[in-house]
């Protein structure tokens, strides 16, 4: 299993627009196999920005602890008043649309196994260790089926860091540096980080749909072998564990098939059928894709 973490740190905008096309002349297994690339590039593309006002907020509240425990409270002070009047700004700014604003981003991308048969080998390896009450092997055996994008995402909850801020502002005031120090770490310790985790194989199978639609009108075959990958992908993502059951997956497969076949009587509901499967691709992703 493979790793790969992109990280936004404090200060840094999340701004990714890598743009990777395929050309018509590209091969359908060229495309299969930058099929996972693209993947992690659109989950980079749809993230949520950083909100750059509220990252320099944080990294100021960062710098007035530092101060502090370099006795440097005059200092210290007068950042915590910049920190003071930028939250309430943000208050004012965001108040009745967000509660909270993202400001720190990392995106790992985890690739794992990707053949169904070798996933059915270690998933029935997994159960075979559960029940020897080895969860020792069960944890090593189940990160090798993680097939995944995680997207973990600081926020920070704009009512109660003020909160904390305007606390640590009035206490640092009355010489209370202690109180303030704690208050201070009080806001810190609101934010929250949240992770979403977006099963590979699905989100794969959504870019192959989609560039079977670019290639059905001039190479059949091609639109054909991508589709192919789509179901297997689809598939795989069951075995994996993000979907549960066989079931849940079958109206996905049979209209993949369908389409299938109108592609090869060159029927005339071929574009309509693309067009519900976008629909019902989309759905899945988002239907599988959790949160935590």
């Amino acid at each position: 299993m493979s790793k790969k973490i992109y990280s936004v740190l404090l200060g840094l905008a999340v701004l990714f627009s890598l743009n990777i096309s395929f050309a018509s002349e590209k091969s359908a297994q060229q495309i299969i196999e930058e099929s996972s690339k693209k993947s992690v590039e659109k989950a980079k593309e749809n993230v949520e920005r950083v909100i750059k006002k509220a990252v320099d907020v944080v990294a100021k509240t960062q710098q007035v602890l530092i101060l502090l425990a370099h006795n440097k409270d005059k200092e210290a002070l007068k950042l915590l008043e910049e920190v003071k009047k930028e939250m309430a700004e943000l208050d004012k700014e965001y108040r009745g649309k967000l509660t909270r604003l993202p400001v720190d981003v990392t995106i790992t991308d985890i690739s794992g196994v990707n053949d169904i048969e070798k996933a059915k080998e270690i998933a029935k390896q997994v159960r075979e260790a559960i029940n020897k009450n080895d969860f020792v092997t069960a944890r090593a055996l189940l990160e090798v089926l993680k097939d995944e994008i995680d997207i973990q995402t600081a926020y920070l909850p704009i009512a109660l860091y003020k909160q904390s801020v305007d606390l640590a502002y009035r206490l640092l005031k009355e010489g209370k540096k202690e109180a303030a120090v704690s208050a201070l770490q009080v806001a810190l310790g609101t934010i929250e980080v949240e992770t979403t985790i977006i099963p590979k194989p699905i989100a794969e199978a959504q870019i192959l749909i989609q560039e079977a639609k670019k290639a059905y009108q001039v190479d059949k075959d091609k639109a054909l072998k991508l589709l192919k990958q789509a179901k297997y992908d689809i598939q795989l993502a069951k075995v994996l564990g993000y979907v549960p059951s066989d079931k849940e997956i079958k109206p996905l497969i049979d209209e993949i098939e369908k389409l299938e076949k109108a592609i090869k009587e060159n029927s005339k509901s071929t574009e309509a059928k693309f067009k519900h499967l976008f629909e019902s691709i989309d759905k899945a992703v988002k239907g599988y894709t959790q949160t935590k």
